[in-house]
């Protein structure tokens, strides 16, 4: 998406929240909706100009914060396992029940998101990338992002597949812009060809310094797992598209990430997050791998919220957005901007 178009759909979509909040209508909704759950889901709790985490992944930690001390207040906040169970015996939702989810698996879970969710007794439930729990390494999302962050050049040419492109990046916000146009470009590609575009433009950047740790390691699980507000589901060993692998690719995935996670946490894993999760990347085949296997749900990121009618292997989630006033609490009534 263009910068200026999304500028201005960001724009509109602020601009109605407000009208929806500060006239009345979302109290309306919200009592009318008060038995449709919604299932939050989070990426990354971090400062907002972080280098090394895709930018739209990121929640500030103060806003972060604010969320879930309006929350406390004003929902109802459930485990997943809770609203699962809730689902499947067919039993009476409670009103406004709020469910939090947070995938990739991000260290600043542990350092930033995990003491605010302990204040608050609140339970949640992490979906780590189990292949990245040995390196603390991130998605090519996130190396992307470094990349362009922490490189001295101010502009860089790049050829992706014939196509010449030419990028500047001498201010934060070009930096941002070309961060998310290459992005969706990649998202695109199958890993061959976006590993070799990545390496073209490491190629172009010039050397930038090796990565930190930005994702939860083995230690990090062994510390939460004996909290029960803590739950932990599979995520995939690799974060494939399980849309476009076959079976036995599909299988490994989602078998290895589910043993790797009981073998360290000594608990049943039964909880799942499809990787990137829209409708295409979803098939019949990776929901009944998923049955077969004793898993309970599966969360997705087609937007909505849920009722007792849901399907448990495709539940809907609402991205979380970076604010704490209107535009939020309007998102929990399903007029949400999702991009994730």
């Amino acid at each position: 998406m263009k910068p200026v178009l999304r500028q201005i759909i960001e724009i509109l979509y602020g601009l109605t929240c407000f009208f929806i909040y500060a006239s009345g209508m979302f109290q309306v909704v919200t009592f009318l909706k008060r038995k449709r759950p919604v299932i939050l889901f989070y990426h990354s709790i971090n400062q907002r100009d972080c280098p090394d985490i895709y930018p739209d992944c990121i929640i500030s930690v103060e806003n972060f914060q604010k969320q879930m001390d309006w929350l406390s207040r004003k929902r109802n906040i459930v485990s997943l396992s809770e609203i699962i169970s809730i689902i499947k015996n067919n039993t009476e939702i409670p009103p406004n029940t709020v469910v939090l989810t947070f995938d990739d698996g991000y260290y600043d879970f542990y350092s930033q998101a995990y003491p605010i969710l302990k204040k608050f007794k609140f339970p949640a439930t992490l979906f780590p990338i189990t292949n990245l729990l040995n390196s603390g390494e991130g998605k090519w999302e996130d190396e992307l992002t470094y990349l362009v962050n922490m490189t001295n050049s101010k502009s860089f040419k790049l050829d992706v597949k014939g196509r010449n492109m030419h990028f500047n990046i001498s201010s934060m916000t070009q930096k941002i812009n070309t961060i998310r146009e290459l992005n969706s470009i990649l998202c695109n590609m199958n890993d061959t060809d976006r590993i070799n575009i990545i390496n073209k433009i490491k190629k172009a950047i010039g050397t930038v310094q090796g990565f930190r740790q930005i994702t939860v390691g083995w230690n990090e699980l062994r510390d939460l797992k004996n909290d029960p507000l803590i739950t932990f589901g599979a995520h995939t060993h690799n974060h494939v598209n399980l849309g476009t692998v076959n079976y036995e690719i599909a299988l490994f995935e989602i078998i290895n990430s589910k043993k790797e996670i009981e073998k360290v946490t000594e608990k049943e894993c039964n909880l799942f997050s499809y990787p990137i999760g829209k409708t295409k990347n979803i098939t019949q085949e990776t929901k009944k791998i998923l049955k077969d296997n004793s898993f309970l749900g599966a969360v997705t990121t087609i937007p909505g919220g849920i009722n007792r009618k849901s399907d448990l292997l495709e539940l809907k989630r609402i991205a979380a957005i970076n604010g704490a006033s209107y535009k939020f609490k309007c998102s929990l009534i399903g007029f949400a901007l999702q991009r994730s």
